[in-house]
């Protein structure tokens, strides 16, 4: 246990009792006032921080527990053995851990643990868990009042019933309400106790991120790396709870329902006036989950975003009143906004303000655009006009060269050192930069006006003709494909974010939908109210997280995703 902060230490090892006033971490011991000055005056401790007691004592009771000095030999520790898990004295290092390779220094070790990835990312795993906790609250909630109100409307049909019969009907009326009265208080029961074990979880988590906040503000370098496995092992144990609940009975949608006795009629043989029963569903409440991974000390972290929490921001309108028809635009690393214009042979520039740069006038219909880095040049298929690819080079704004393909290209995105593009009826293949070799990577019977994205190991193209977007493995088997003809209509431009986040435009709604790496949900992003009006392509550049929407005609739009 830790020196006990009440008294000061140095007084108390002079057999003096005198109350301490402030804690210095490094030398483990409370300080009264007069102590305080010499500590300060050392020149061995003039450099130690320290705190107020009253600000010390903020701190959890079992980070106030944690010693700082070996209990077996009382040596400050030194290092910290990564084999054993265990920080180390210097007597300890030659008694036991002699044979250990994996020894840090310590003081290396709690340098700037407080920003650290572990540090950062249990900050994260308590968010998501809290906002886990409070999605199954509210669904508990609502199928609480789902329950009430389909009570009050099974209530109302019986009695509706009732009126066409006569006062032998009265009893089992009474019966068949108690049922229903009886079924409803059950499981209103049953619910309220998961929401008073989910609210127990909550205050858990809660207590957890106090703690986190006293122990950053008030606890030592060495504190707060000592206590991080307690933590981490604290927002197991409640994830462990979270998905406990979710796999328990009572996470069933529960609803009430009435069945009207067919031989009602005959009432002098009718001995029920029906039965209550509760139906389950399987429970729809989707929670984020966390990576089961060995945090690292000082490794950039970064966090993964769900579909509904992602917030879309218009910054900039690119006006383009020159354009007839747009069916392909990319945001390249440097802000630069490429568009092609089908109906009038040419590729349009803007700059990162939405101010038009340059035009390529072209001999053929542009259709979809893919930006080459490494050449520092983009893409272009010839759609329905041409049967190639055409490079050109953003320097010169000259074409470099031509690459044939069998039949006409559509979609098209670069991955690594090939392009992937859409062929019309033969599928989505693959041509090398550096041979121009062609092979194809799906084999399907693709429409006109496909898209296409790739993101890891995974392609994804629209489909317009049936209203899809299917997603493939590289190796060519497929994985998912989704399909909501309320949302997602004609759907053409398709990109991907660093989170396999899916972004597609569906023309004939006006929107851009955004559907989930799984492929089983979408969400509405971007509608008719944030300017997009028969929208056709789309791109989403990772480096800066926005997302570059162009509508058929005269405008395109810049958000900022986040």
């Amino acid at each position: 246990m830790a020196s006990n902060w009440t008294v000061c230490g140095v007084c108390d090892f002079r057999k003096v009792n005198k109350a301490s006033v402030v804690w210095c971490s490094e030398c483990d011991e409370g300080l009264c006032d007069e102590c305080r000055a010499h500590h300060d005056a050392s020149k061995s401790t003039r450099n130690h921080d320290t705190i107020t007691i009253t600000e010390y004592q903020k701190l959890p009771s079992n980070v106030l527990e944690i010693t700082q000095t070996c209990q077996k030999h009382k040596e400050h520790y030194q290092t910290f053995c990564k084999k054993h898990d265990c920080p180390c004295c210097r007597r300890c290092v030659i008694e036991t851990h002699n044979d250990c390779n994996d020894l840090t220094a310590i003081e290396d070790i709690v340098k700037n643990v407080k920003s650290s990835n572990a540090w950062l990312e249990i900050e994260q795993i308590l968010v998501q868990m809290l906002k886990n906790v409070q999605r199954i609250r509210n669904d508990r909630t609502e199928n609480l009042k789902c329950l009430q109100d389909q009570r009050v409307d099974i209530e109302r049909d019986i009695n509706q019933t009732r009126k066409m019969i006569n006062d032998h009907l009265d009893k089992i009326q009474d019966k068949i309400i108690k049922e229903l009265y009886a079924n409803e208080e059950n499981e209103s029961k049953r619910i309220k106790l998961l929401l008073c074990e989910i609210e127990d979880i909550e205050k858990g988590i809660s207590d957890l991120q106090g703690n986190q906040t006293n122990i950053r503000l008030h606890a030592s370098e060495l504190q707060t790396f000592l206590v991080l496995k307690h933590i981490e092992k604290e927002a197991s144990d409640k994830e462990e709870c979270i998905r406990s609940v979710l796999k328990s009975e009572d996470m069933k949608l529960k609803t009430l329902s009435l069945e009207i006795n067919k031989e009602i009629q005959n009432i002098c043989r009718t001995e029920s006036f029906g039965s209550v029963g509760v139906e389950s569903d399987l429970c729809k409440v989707v929670i984020s989950e966390n990576k089961c991974k060995q945090a690292q000390i000082m490794v950039p972290f970064s966090t993964s975003k769900c579909v509904d929490d992602l917030k879309i921001t218009k910054q900039i309108q690119i006006n383009l009143p020159s354009v007839r028809l747009i069916r392909g635009c990319k945001l390249l690393p440097s802000g630069k906004m490429m568009f092609s214009d089908y109906y009038g042979n040419k590729i349009i520039a803007s700059n990162n303000n939405g101010l038009h740069d340059f035009t390529i006038a072209l001999d053929f219909e542009p259709c979809d655009i893919a930006f080459i880095e490494s050449e520092n040049a983009i893409a272009v298929t010839g759609g329905n006009s041409k049967k190639f690819i055409q490079i050109i080079d953003l320097k010169s704004k000259k074409i470099m060269r031509s690459i044939k393909t069998s039949a006409y290209p559509f979609g098209i995105t670069l991955n690594k050192n090939a392009l992937v593009y859409c062929k019309i009826d033969n599928g989505i293949m693959e041509i090398q930069l550096k041979s121009d070799s062609e092979k194809t990577i799906v084999c399907l019977e693709m429409p006109a006006f496909s898209y296409v994205a790739v993101h890891d190991d995974n392609i994804y193209y629209t489909n317009r003709d049936i209203n899809t977007v299917s997603c493939y493995e590289i190796l060519g088997n497929l994985k998912w494909t989704f399909k909501d003809e309320k949302r997602l209509q004609y759907p053409q431009g398709i990109s991907v974010d660093s989170n396999g986040n899916v972004y597609v435009v569906s023309r004939h709604t006006h929107s851009v939908v955004i559907i989930t790496p799984d492929g089983k949900r979408c969400r509405t992003i971007l509608s008719s109210s944030d300017g997009l009006h028969i929208p056709r392509a789309l791109h989403f550049e990772p480096t800066s997280n926005k997302l570059l929407v162009a509508n058929e005609t005269k405008f395109a739009f810049l958000f900022d995703v986040s």
